[in-house]
């Protein structure tokens, strides 16, 4: 068995870093390219089941020949990189190929599949690298976890560089702009400039940190130590709780609605922690590790076999979701683990060896559980869907409480087939009806896009009520309110669809009117004034507008009076007295007035 000793160094020939910056500087540029389309709005960013695949697969795969020059022989490196790009690029593709909601109109995969993808390939490239290294489809378990270790904290250091690198570049411009000069900050926001700024970055620390396999190794060391002995800790907690269940009964854990993910991120938490204890099975912790350590190998059948419990309680009783599946694919890997575990602390007294062998083969079921969700073979959502049909067919759920909503917005094309089953049944139904109302749905309700506001929108929604007859200024019309800084505070009239009643009256005697916009439906309230430039700017809400009926009430000829209070001075701020609204029950008495900032 070969493995990875504290003096090797992955392959430093001369060619292997000019190599790496070539690569990264291609995948920068392959980026860019990329968004430059999807910011001009041409293909194939027009095409998402095109660019996804195509996004995917310039994101991740120029990593995976970046990790495995000099660390894999260039066959291997080779043969791995295409299957890669196949991986990469089917998923991707799936992806989109499986949601063609028009509400959902992605061109990159959903951030599930990115990060399942991400996982995939790290753990299935620390296996070939490990085999590659072996010479043997199954390596030792050193080999695995010292390849694995190191190729995980390179992406980590190489990650706190590009962010080191920002950040001293930023400081750089910050230098540049103290005297004025504001070139470097113009070029550094340029996408093509910052995208392959950052891949070859990153492409350099990665080859720097691959020349110096000793030093990952100690930094996993360092990395370890502290985290093992967290684990007592750990277990005391999780054997307290189990302890305390059988005084406290299991309703209160069922009533929290999420304990199965609870339940399963303390179970990963013990098996991280053991896994820092045990590391690559070469050396005897201390006694306290290997004490915490059996221990935590048997507490984690129970939490286990309560999340899976509390599962498959939900399960029973409202079925299956796409959550759940994937919950179900997580309690299947910490079942694994669990058993594992458990059967190595029973048979190994003094030492966890069969640590080892549970996590290779855990990290192999991992891999199959993965592809299986991100294919047709266990698609979440066929299953949910599948499932729920079943569950109205037999009755099991009412056809009123049937979440039709799921299958026409939350499921893909699996739930979209479903609903076009339903609304084709005869004789009609209320059922039926309901298919066919979702189906004619081109987005959901609560996903309407906002309507913008425009200049003809704004012209067409505002009445000029004073002076009668009057258009507002074209400049006004013109601007993009809704990216002013105080845009939330707008009447609605100025960035998206609703109508508004306009005064242009002067309300500080300079002979230039400023505009008043009261809403028709709302209690919405603001005045604007041209300044020097021409531009409009916003003055601040009408006070006491809010009040009932006062928006209906405003009619031409709006009186402008003087205040009835004067305004008080308190360092830059002008506080005036704001008279709140009139009593519906006496004619013209007001309530007590309170002081207001403006």
């Amino acid at each position: 068995m070969t493995t990875l000793s504290t003096t090797d160094t992955a392959d430093t020939a001369p060619t292997t870093f000019p190599i790496r910056a070539a690569i990264g500087l291609a995948q920068g540029l392959a980026l860019f390219l990329l968004v430059y389309a999807w910011d001009q709005k041409v293909w194939p960013a027009t095409s998402p089941i095109v660019n996804a695949p195509l996004v995917t697969a310039a994101f991740f795969v120029p990593l995976i020949v970046l990790a495995g020059i000099g660390n894999l022989r260039p066959r291997t490196l080779a043969l791995w990189t295409v299957i890669a790009l196949a991986l990469c690029a089917g998923l991707a593709a799936y992806d989109i190929f499986r949601d063609p909601q028009p509400v959902s109109a992605r061109v990159i995969p959903e951030p599930v599949v990115w990060f399942a993808i991400a996982a995939g390939l790290f753990i299935t490239h620390a296996l070939v690298v490990a085999g590659d290294t072996g010479r043997r489809y199954l390596a030792g378990y050193q080999t695995y976890f010292d390849g694995s270790w190191k190729l995980g904290l390179q992406l980590a250091l190489a990650g706190a560089f590009v962010g080191a690198f920002w950040l001293v570049l930023y400081l750089g411009v910050a230098l540049f702009e103290l005297i004025d000069i504001t070139v470097p900050a113009r070029l550094i926001a340029h996408n093509w400039f910052w995208i392959p700024a950052t891949t070859l970055a990153f492409a350099c620390a990665l080859h720097v940190t691959d020349a110096r396999a000793g030093i990952m190794q100690s930094a996993r060391v360092l990395a370890l130590t502290p985290l093992a002995w967290l684990l007592p800790v750990m277990t005391l907690l999780a054997l307290a709780f189990l302890l305390a269940l059988p005084f406290t009964g299991l309703e209160p854990l069922w009533a929290t609605r999420h304990a199965t993910v609870i339940l399963l991120i303390a179970a990963l938490a013990l098996v991280l922690l053991t896994n820092a204890v045990y590391q690559d099975g070469r050396h005897d912790a201390a006694r306290p590790l290997r004490f915490a350590a059996h221990a935590a190998a048997l507490i984690l059948v129970p939490l286990v076999a309560l999340a899976g419990y509390a599962l498959a309680l939900r399960v029973a009783q409202y079925g299956w979701t796409p959550f759940r599946v994937n919950a179900a694919a997580c309690v299947l890997v910490a079942a694994c683990y669990a058993i594992g575990y458990a059967l190595t602390a029973l048979v190994w007294r003094t030492r966890l060896a069969g640590i080892a062998p549970t996590n290779i083969a855990t990290a192999l079921v991992v891999l199959a559980v993965m592809l299986a969700l991100l294919t047709p073979a266990a698609d979440p959502a066929r299953i949910a869907v599948a499932d729920q049909m079943a569950r109205l067919r037999d009755g099991r759920i009412t056809p009123e409480k049937f979440d039709f909503d799921f299958l026409r917005f939350k499921s893909g094309r699996y739930g979209l087939a479903a609903l076009n089953e339903l609304a084709a049944q005869q004789p009609a139904s209320f059922t039926t009806r309901r298919a066919k109302a979702l189906l004619a749905l081109k987005v959901r309700a609560d996903t309407y896009p906002r309507v913008t506001a425009t200049p003809e929108s704004r012209a067409a929604n505002i009445t000029v009520l004073q002076p009668s007859g009057q258009s507002l200024p074209d400049r006004f019309l013109a601007k993009d309110w809704a990216h002013d800084a105080l845009s939330w505070r707008l009447p609605s009239c100025l960035t998206a669809n609703s109508k508004c009643n306009a005064f242009m009256v002067d309300l500080d005697d300079d002979g230039a009117p400023e505009i008043l916009l009261f809403g028709v439906a709302t209690s919405e309230a603001a005045a604007f004034k041209a300044a020097a430039d021409g531009s409009w700017i916003y003055l601040g809400g009408i006070a006491s507008a809010e009040c009932p009926g006062v928006n209906a009430q405003v009619r031409a000829p709006l009186h402008v009076v003087a205040p009835r209070f004067k305004e008080i001075e308190v360092g830059q701020n002008r506080l005036r007295v704001s008279t709140l609204c009139a009593d519906a029950g006496a004619t013209g008495a007001t309530t007590q007035p309170s002081i207001k900032a403006q």
